[in-house]
């Protein structure tokens, strides 16, 4: 029977070239859609362990040129262990309720990969890479194997959904009885993104203001005094294709790139200008889109408190 496939992307999506707005966990998408339950995994619902938890990036920049910044729509964001939860419980709820049809749903868990940043605004890079030490050591690569699986698991598990969701009357169950189960007990992730449609709008916008300009022209000024021709941090960054996955040797001309890319942007002050300028601009933003993000973040914490009762239940039945 044909079934419709549907990939776990990254949520907060991954981000490792400059200025991109992503999440690693699994993407931003609305959950409720059909189809969603087209996901196979090798073992029923799992929940992250200590060590992967302990992998997951944190709520705040700790080190380089964004140490201690935040942008003010963050605050009404969900972040990844949010997202994670979230995810988790509407799976939990989709297997059981399938067992129940007497079918069969084993998704992998969400949680398990590490994450490329906290929430949308990916802090760390968001005006590209910040952090020297990171640049020494890995270039402009992230630091470990993060977001979208590699494609040879995605194939494993393309090929185990179709195995899984060829029994009669799979997809009718899965999308009209437990998604829509899952959407009743726990919620639906992400069915608007004020939040995140409004940080892109203010990164681009600002991008533009003529106090960032002066320092985007000053860091490439910068970057040719020390032997690079570059027109744009995108420019910088887009130079060097790395192959799939962490622990790969950056180039020496790659590590010699990103290390004059941090040092010239401390040393024009890029990334303190920019978000001094992001900042103010967030800050109107929010006053007038301050009823719909406040009903956003309403609808969130209603959703992440449902997907942990969910959870802990799961947890003591176990």
């Amino acid at each position: 029977m044909p079934t419709t496939r549907h990939t776990r992307t990254a949520a907060l999506a991954v981000a490792t070239a400059a200025l991109s707005l992503t999440a690693a966990c699994g993407t931003q998408h609305g959950t409720g859609a059909a189809g969603e339950g087209h996901r196979v995994g090798n073992h029923a619902p799992a929940l992250p362990d200590a060590k992967e938890r302990a992998a997951w990036p944190s709520p705040n920049v700790e080190h380089g040129l964004a140490k201690g910044m935040r942008l003010p729509l963050e605050n009404y964001m969900l972040g990844y262990p949010a997202v994670v939860d979230v995810e988790n419980a509407r799976d939990i709820v989709k297997t059981q309720c399938m067992q129940r049809l007497g079918f069969q749903f084993t998704p992998n868990p969400s949680g398990t990969k590490p994450a490329a940043s906290y929430d949308a605004i990916n802090m760390e890079r968001r005006y590209g890479i910040t952090d020297p030490a990171k640049a020494v050591a890995h270039g402009f690569s992230l630091a470990q194997d993060v977001g979208d699986p590699s494609e040879a698991e995605e194939d494993a598990e393309l090929a185990r959904e179709d195995q899984e969701s060829s029994a009669e009357g799979w997809d009718k169950a899965m999308n009209e009885t437990c998604i829509p189960e899952a959407n009743k007990t726990v919620g639906v992730l992400f069915p608007t993104d004020v939040a995140g449609d409004l940080a892109a709008q203010s990164l681009k916008a600002t991008r533009e203001q003529p106090v960032v300009q002066r320092g985007l022209a000053s860091w490439s000024s910068c970057m040719a005094g020390r032997g690079h021709q570059v027109k744009s941090l995108d420019d910088a960054e887009g130079r060097f294709a790395r192959p799939e996955g962490a622990g790969a040797q950056p180039q020496k001309a790659e590590v010699s790139m990103a290390t004059d890319d941090v040092a010239c942007k401390k040393a024009v002050g890029l990334v303190a200008t920019w978000y001094k300028t992001e900042t103010a601009y967030q800050i109107k933003q929010i006053e007038e889109h301050k009823k719909e993000l406040q009903a956003e973040k309403a609808h969130d914490a209603v959703l992440v408190k449902k997907a942990r009762a969910v959870l802990a239940s799961y947890k003591t039945a176990r």
